[in-house]
């Protein structure tokens, strides 16, 4: 089963209404945890425009949680069905990396005391979400574009040509060819 998927745009400009049906698609099929990687950063600009969209669209009984701002709150014993959704762009790869290293370095915490587990602990905690398990990146190559690697270590990636005019078959043949893949994670 997915747990999260994340959406890579790569050199597509954002259409808003396209991406709000891939989270409604998401949610009817269960799935999580969304986030969406523009590594040119449009989306992130403008994400107060996607969250309306989105707004509009859903249904009343879908709740979503955005990650990046305060706009989308959480409360517990929320009944129905939800989405927990994060629009991520270059600024958060390797930069947010080197600045949790500088952090590291300013706080002169012991070398000794550095492991790849605290590392590791700190990331998933700036991030919040589990790792992808499902990659869905646009256009005719492969190009991770900075997204962070540390966060896509397990992550099956697969092709659709375009998100502008996406049919909802096209997500639910996405979602089956995961489907049959096989896990290996490393065997």
């Amino acid at each position: 089963m997915i747990s999260h998927i994340t959406i890579l745009l790569g050199t597509e400009e954002p259409s808003y209404k396209d991406l709000t049906n891939i989270v409604l698609w998401s949610i009817a099929a269960g799935i999580p945890f969304i986030s969406f990687y523009d590594y040119k950063g449009l989306l992130k600009q403008s994400e107060e425009l996607f969250q309306d969209q989105i707004k509009d669209e859903k249904s009343l009984d879908d709740h979503i949680i955005w990650h990046n701002t305060h706009k989308g709150t959480y409360r517990n014993g929320y009944i129905g069905r939800k989405i927990h959704i994060k629009v991520l762009s270059a600024l958060d790869g390797k930069a947010q990396f080197a600045e949790l290293c500088k952090r590291y370095s300013q706080e002169k915490v012991d070398i000794e005391k550095m492991t790849v587990q605290t590392l590791d602990s700190c990331l998933k905690e700036y991030y919040e979400f589990p790792d992808p398990n499902l990659a869905i990146y646009f256009g005719k190559a492969l190009s991770v574009y900075d997204y962070p690697p540390w966060q896509i270590s397990i992550t099956e990636f697969l092709n659709i040509q375009s998100h502008h005019n996406i049919h909802h078959k096209e997500f639910i043949n996405v979602l089956s060819r995961y489907n049959k893949c096989e896990q290996r994670l490393g065997k």
